[in-house]
């Protein structure tokens, strides 16, 4: 009865275990992996191109080169024609058609150069920015993947072995070797390693979803980025981009401070005269100048706040220079720290692996009973998981090295 019983708990303890497997594996086969990156560097260009930035790129050119047309152009928009026609009722005709444009001040036009030039730098620069800030959001997708399938593949190898240890405990049991509160001991911590697995292939999935949403099918093979070298601050994307936008804007702060001012149009034209029926006519040339009697406070507003802006961005260009140096050096010390603590995970593994050899082999000589050597294992099983998070941590803290100096997969 008791070894019916031992079975049947097996058995059904197994069931649970194959469905997570299958469960796991038809996540991991939902999508085609075709299209799957095979290194960090091709999923942050997966996930580059599937971003909003790079479709906004194209609008950002057309606005630097519409600026470069304007500062081409003498007048402050486009030239206005006008034409009128009196009619008197002695039959006298007066016709006139005129052209009236905006004037430039002196130095509006480098101003406006300057502008476009500026722009079309911050275009670039703030893609390249855009694609460093991706490329960390990439990087901490694909570590949190890697770590969930560790955690996955650690648990499922503990999950095996507790269910062997369960059924041999079942036998000897039956047999009389082994008492009753050792079989129930075994079968909790058969019982706890599928629960804990449970809970690794949920976090998978979440991971797997997670990295989907980025940069499509997650790849079978998550390889380690290389350790670059510490660059020039200066030469980070996200600085880069800071200062062009600083200049981009106090580009544009000047432009619009000569739209806030009084803008005199100018005015040329004809006019032709004819006194009556069968007379001749006189053609005259008009000349003129409109001056308006204020200054347009919607651009002197606008003025305003583009100084107020430029401002602005010229702060925090400063600001997220310091930030960089800090978080340079934060990167160091977790590189530092995630060697030491994967130096550490190895030594403790070893030593505990070796322990429970020892363990197990006075357990077979009777020396040993089963409750201290299942606490042996379970010692074990803690030390290779945190062996496989320590090597996951040490090559994300790599990727994290290499994103704070700006450096792309």
């Amino acid at each position: 009865m008791k070894r019916g019983q031992g079975a049947n708990w097996v058995v059904r303890l197994a069931i649970v275990v194959s469905t997570v497997a299958v469960a796991s594996a038809s996540l991991a086969q939902s999508e085609p992996p075709a299209s799957a990156a095979h290194d960090l560097h091709e999923a942050v260009e997966i996930a580059v191109r599937l971003s909003p930035d790079a479709a906004s790129l194209p609008a950002l050119k057309d606005q630097a080169g519409a600026l470069a047309r304007a500062a081409r152009s003498p007048f402050a928009g486009p030239p206005v024609a006008a034409g009128d026609v009196l009619t008197r009722g002695s039959g006298s005709i007066e016709q006139e058609v005129s052209v009236s444009a905006g004037l430039r001040w002196p130095g509006e036009r480098g101003a406006i150069r300057s502008w476009a030039g500026s722009a079309e730098r911050a275009a670039g620069s703030g893609f390249a920015a855009a694609q460093l800030r991706i490329a960390g959001e990439v990087r901490d997708a694909w570590w949190a993947l890697a770590d969930a399938r560790a955690m996955v593949a650690v648990n499922r190898d503990q999950v095996t072995i507790a269910m062997t240890t369960a059924t041999q405990v079942a036998k000897l049991e039956a047999a009389g070797e082994e008492s009753r509160r050792d079989l129930l001991l075994a079968r909790s911590e058969a019982a706890a390693a599928v629960a804990r697995l449970g809970q690794a292939e949920a976090e998978l999935a979440r991971a797997e979803a997670a990295y989907a949403a980025l940069a499509g099918t997650p790849p079978n093979e998550l390889p380690p980025e290389i350790l670059a070298r510490m660059p020039d601050i200066e030469a980070n994307p996200a600085l880069r981009a800071a200062n062009d936008r600083a200049a981009a804007a106090d580009a544009r702060a000047r432009t619009l401070s000569y739209g806030a001012r009084i803008r005199p149009e100018g005015q040329i034209g004809a006019r032709r005269e004819r006194v009556g029926p069968g007379q001749g006519s006189a053609t005259s040339l008009l000349l003129g100048v409109r001056v308006p009697l204020g200054r347009d406070q919607t651009a002197v507003a606008d003025a305003a706040l583009a100084r107020s802006e430029a401002l602005a961005a010229g702060a925090e260009a400063t600001r997220l220079r310091i930030r960089l140096v800090a978080e340079r050096a934060a990167a160091q010390r977790r590189l530092e720290s995630a060697r030491t603590a994967l130096d550490a995970a190895e030594a403790r593994q070893s030593a505990l692996a070796q322990s429970f050899a020892l363990t197990q082999k006075g357990q077979r000589e009777g020396e040993i009973g089963f409750i201290e050597a299942l606490r042996a294992r379970q010692t074990l099983s803690e030390a290779e998981r945190d062996l496989a998070a320590a090597k996951v941590a040490y090559d994300a803290a790599i990727s994290a090295f290499n994103q704070a100096m700006g450096v792309l997969p």
